[in-house]
């Protein structure tokens, strides 16, 4: 029997848990202040601004851990030339949970001696040798060029953890405005075990700005009064936890499932269409690495009622599926897989809804980042994000099938959890 923890990586090489870091004098009135408006800001540097402006693209990559070497590395590749591309005086931003890769860790360590001004919030449960040789070359200094700390608990709340997987750029290449978010940990065992995604958004100044505050507030490491916050910009909309969830503040993932419509008609999508009154299903695909607990519960009980409602559901589980989830889901109609390598297993946090959603009768719209489906995530620093680029959706509803097909079909289980 799987067991029903939200865990999120297994390498973990021994170390100590850190203590909190020391809070700064000044921080807590700077932390106290909400996620202000980011559209008046200048440009980090110099460097971050020499490009000249272009359209932004975005697009979405995933590893294959059943592939050769590449294809596992895939990820943590495209994030490595970013690293070599930036230039000096340039900004690299990130706020990772695991980061134990050496090559990675070294690419790091290079940008910050040819000048790039490394900004590194790393979670504190443990400690990998690579983030203790990036912290011990980088320094802990937050006003410093560059810097690298860790945050004990959620470095925006009082529990749970920094979880996030992100990573920006001032600069790279002949791109600027860069951002990657998904499900990626910077480790060898994400590469080799786990399914993830990446999302990066190019040449988006808007988006990319989006997130400038909320990394301003994790290095500070000050639990904050109210740290939830929802953005939004052109094609996305980025939701920032912990939450406590409340009548004022729903459930993310729920405020996301309530907008679905399960059925249209063909004259929904196509007022001319030559049978109007034939219906059409909207297709919910799930990609869940934990998935469990009381919440866990309540999110399976909406889709088993979606499923009902003519929704046409598939999800692929990863190794924190609790046993009531899964038997919910099961007796409920909705398809379910799990990797057919024992060895692997998927770590993504993503739902794609094709089909009716919003004001749309036929679209693909994406939810990725870090955020898994249980109680104890809602404590923790993540991101959701919401992608309404049809073409990104699509992207990742291929993704996601590839991924369906290396699966095996799996029934309810034990209950539990």
């Amino acid at each position: 029997m799987r067991l029903a923890h939200d865990h999120t990586h297994l390498d973990r090489p021994p170390g100590t848990r850190p203590a909190r870091l020391l809070r700064r004098l000044g921080l807590a009135l700077a932390a106290a202040l909400a996620l202000s408006s980011v559209q008046g800001l200048a440009p980090s540097s110099r460097a971050d601004a020499a490009a000249p402006e272009r359209q932004p693209t975005a697009n979405v990559h995933f590893n294959n851990p059943l592939g050769s070497s590449a294809e596992q590395r895939r990820l943590l590749t495209q994030l490595i030339r970013a690293v070599d591309r930036a230039p000096a005086r340039s900004t690299l931003r990130m706020a990772v949970f695991s980061f134990g890769d050496p090559e990675t860790a070294d690419a790091v360590i290079a940008a910050h001696r040819r000048g790039v001004r490394v900004k590194i919030v790393f979670a504190g449960n443990h400690t990998y040798p690579a983030m203790a040789r990036i912290m011990d070359a980088l320094g802990s200094d937050t006003s410093a060029r560059s810097f690298a700390v860790q945050c004990d608990a959620s470095c925006r709340g009082s529990r749970g953890q920094m979880h996030a997987k992100y990573f920006s750029f001032g600069h790279t290449g002949e791109r600027r405005w860069v951002t990657m978010v998904g499900s990626v940990n910077v480790t060898r065992h994400n590469a080799e075990q786990q399914w993830s995604d990446l999302y990066t958004v190019a040449d988006d100044r808007r988006y990319y700005r989006a997130y400038l505050p909320w990394f301003k507030q994790l290095k500070e490491d000050v639990p904050l009064d109210e740290p939830y916050v929802r953005r939004s910009v052109p094609g996305n909309q980025i939701d920032f936890t912990p939450l406590a969830v409340s009548t004022a503040r729903p459930d993310p993932v729920l405020r996301a499932l309530d907008n679905v419509r399960c059925e249209v008609t063909k004259a929904d999508i196509d007022p001319g269409a030559k049978h109007p009154d034939r219906v059409v299903a909207t297709r919910l695909l799930i990609g869940a690495y934990a998935w469990n607990g009381d919440r866990g519960k309540q999110i399976a009980w909406k889709v088993a009622h979606m499923q009902a409602a003519g929704c046409r559901t598939k999800v692929f589980f990863g190794d924190g599926i609790g046993g009531a989830v899964r038997s919910i889901l099961a007796h409920h109609g909705v398809a379910l897989r799990e990797s057919a390598d024992g060895k692997v297993t998927t770590h993504e946090k993503l739902m794609i809804v094709h089909g009716a959603v919003g004001d749309h009768a036929r679209t693909t719209w994406a939810w990725t980042g870090s955020h898994n489906w249980s109680s104890r995530a809602l404590r923790r620093d993540d991101l959701i994000v919401r992608i309404t680029d049809e073409r990104v959706g699509l992207r990742y509803r291929a993704g996601f099938l590839r991924m369906w097909d290396r699966g095996k079909v799996v029934g309810a289980g034990s209950a539990g959890g």
